[in-house]
C-alpha cells in the first residue's frame, strides 16, 4: 500500500516538474557553465514524460493487481450463507414477482397464499397468451395430518386455509376468463408432504427463474430460506429443482 502511495505521489508530482522544467528551458539556461541545446531540451522533455507515463501506468498496475486479488478472495473464499439464502422479506410483492414472466408463471405451495395475493399479474398474463401452473396440497389426503404437524399448525385450520384459497382461486378464474383462456390454467392439488414452495417464471425458457422455499418444521414462512436461481447461470441446480416442481406435480388431480 505505502508503495502504491508513493507512485501515485510521483505521478502528481512528474507533470509540474515537466510544466517548470519548459519554462525554464525557454530561457537559454547554463548548467554548471554548459549551454543547453534546442535538442537538450526536447530530448529532456520527451524522457519526462516516459517518466510520468511509467509512473502512471506502474501505478495503474499495481491497482488493477490489488483488485485482482480482492476478487479471487471473494470467488475462490468461503461464501457467506446469506449471499445464497435470503429471507422472504428480501423480494418482491408476490404480484410484482409473477409481474416479471411473460410466458409462464409455475406456483407450488401449501395453500397458495402467494397464488392469491398475485392474482392480477396471473390474470393478465393468462389473458396476454401465457400459462399458469398451480399446485396445493390435497385439503382431504392423508399428507395433511403429518405435515400440518411438522409444522406446528392445525391440520383442520390448514385444510380449511386450502380449500378457501382453492375456490377463490378457481371462481376467480371462472367469473374473469373466457373459456379458451382457462385451458391456459391448472389448478391442482396433491396428496404430497412438499418438501418446497416454488414460483417459477418462464421456466421453459434460457432466462427462467425460479424462486424456492424451504420449509422448516415449526419455522414460520416469513423466517424460512429462500434460494434464487437463474437457468443461465445455476446448474445444475436450476434444472435439479424443476425436477423437483415436476415429480411434485406428478400424480397431481384437478380441483
Amino acid at each position: 500500500m505505502l508503495r502504491i502511495r508513493g507512485l501515485l505521489q510521483t505521478d502528481t508530482i512528474v507533470p509540474l516538474v515537466l510544466v517548470v522544467a519548459a519554462i525554464v528551458m525557454t530561457l537559454d539556461p547554463t548548467v554548471f557553465g554548459v549551454a543547453i541545446t534546442d535538442r537538450q531540451i526536447i530530448l529532456a522533455f520527451f524522457g519526462f514524460l516516459g517518466i510520468d507515463a511509467l509512473v502512471e501506468r506502474t501505478g495503474r498496475l499495481y491497482r488493477i493487481e490489488h483488485d485482482l486479488k480482492e476478487l479471487s478472495s471473494r470467488i475462490t473464499g468461503r461464501t457467506p450463507a446469506d449471499r445464497v439464502l435470503r429471507a422472504r422479506s428480501s423480494f418482491e410483492r408476490m404480484d410484482v414477482l409473477t409481474g416479471r414472466a411473460s410466458r409462464s408463471v409455475l406456483i407450488i405451495g401449501i395453500n397458495l397464499e402467494g397464488a392469491v395475493a398475485a392474482w392480477s399479474s396471473l390474470l393478465a398474463l393468462i389473458q396476454a397468451g401465457g400459462t399458469v401452473r398451480l399446485l396445493a396440497m390435497d385439503p382431504h389426503g392423508d399428507a395433511i395430518g403429518p405435515a400440518a404437524s411438522s409444522a406446528g399448525v392445525d391440520p383442520d385450520l390448514r385444510a380449511q386455509k386450502i380449500i378457501q384459497n382453492l375456490n377463490l382461486l378457481r371462481d376467480r378464474f371462472a367469473a374473469e376468463l373466457t373459456v379458451a383462456q382457462q385451458r391456459r390454467v391448472s389448478l391442482q392439488i396433491a396428496d404430497l408432504a412438499l418438501p418446497i414452495g416454488v414460483v417459477g417464471l418462464d421456466t421453459g425458457t434460457k432466462s427462467g427463474t425460479l424462486v424456492v422455499q424451504h420449509y422448516l418444521a415449526a419455522t414460520a414462512a416469513e423466517q424460512a430460506p429462500l434460494l434464487e436461481l437463474h437457468r443461465d447461470l445455476d446448474q445444475p441446480w436450476f434444472d435439479r429443482y424443476l425436477a423437483q416442481c415436476e415429480a411434485c406435480l406428478r400424480g397431481a388431480r384437478p380441483w
